[in-house]
């Protein structure tokens, strides 16, 4: 094997854990509450589009019906994640050491 093969399987491998490396700085925490953020934010257009809606302001009801839509799957998707978060939690608890 020449030398210079190796160090490029150096550098191939330098780099693959570089991506690793950046791949786990990725904070749980910030996902979380970027999506509660964004599930907030589809429930607020939502509720400000039928406001619209009623006071005569939007004639169009699609695009109320679609962000009211868009707001609910938006929740009950959280909610199915922060259920699938509990039952980890509870399958973690369960474990005997």
């Amino acid at each position: 094997m020449k030398i210079s093969n190796y160090y490029n399987d150096i550098k191939i491998s330098n780099l693959l854990q570089k991506d690793n490396k950046d791949k786990d700085n990725i904070d749980f925490k910030k996902i979380l509450f970027d999506s509660i953020n964004k599930i907030n934010t589809y429930e607020e257009e939502a509720e400000e589009m039928g406001l619209k809606l009623a006071s005569g302001e939007i004639d169009n009801i699609h695009d109320v019906m679609i962000a009211g839509q868009k707001a609910e799957i938006a929740l009950q998707f959280a909610i199915e994640v922060k259920n699938k978060i509990m039952d980890a939690y509870k399958e973690i608890m369960r474990i005997q050491l």
